[in-house]
């Protein structure tokens, strides 16, 4: 800041008042200067002022977590809820066949419980059209009585309603980025 001697006080003080009302006695339409042209100058130049975006994106991984966290939420409520032991879900990483790439898949425990209990006379019987058939039958059969007997305890609980929905919207998430 500069200093102003005592002497210099006085005509500093009036042209600087003079000054000030200058542009109080003399707005812009006055020197021909009209406000629009004022706005479109405005607008030109932040037109050209620069500007930088950062667009940020999750990795699909992070997406793919947080809908197995939803998942493992749902089927844990889900289990303390339901009194058939058959439709307790399990979810675990199992190989897909003819790789070596593991995916997860949650059954329930009929599906398992099925399998081992139907006995075939021997293993050829097992590899066989005709039992892949009654099997397929049998789990469709218990799937049905499953998803009815789900539908019912989602409908009553609006906990579990709440992370089956979270559940979903996680899912459809991942399916997108797919």
């Amino acid at each position: 800041m500069t200093k102003i001697k005592t002497k210099n006080l006085v005509p500093t003080l009036i042209s600087t008042l003079f000054t000030l009302c200058t542009f109080i006695v003399f707005p812009a339409s006055a020197t021909g200067i009209v406000a629009s042209d004022i706005q479109k100058e405005d607008q030109v130049n932040t037109t050209k002022t620069e500007r930088i975006e950062v667009l940020g994106s999750k990795p699909k991984s992070y997406f793919r977590k947080e809908m197995i966290k939803a998942e493992d939420s749902f089927y844990d409520l889900y289990n303390q809820l339901t009194t058939n032991n058959d439709f307790k879900a399990k979810c675990r990483k199992v190989l897909t066949t003819g790789s070596f790439i593991k995916n997860r898949e949650c059954k329930p425990n009929f599906v398992n419980t099925m399998r081992s209990t139907t006995n075939a006379e021997t293993l050829q019987d097992m590899s066989s059209a005709t039992y892949d058939r009654e099997m397929a039958f049998r789990i469709k059969t218990m799937q049905k009585k499953h998803l009815k007997e789900m539908a019912t305890t989602i409908g009553n609980n609006p906990k579990l309603k709440e992370l089956f929905i979270s559940f979903q919207i996680k899912k459809q998430e991942l399916m997108v980025l797919e």
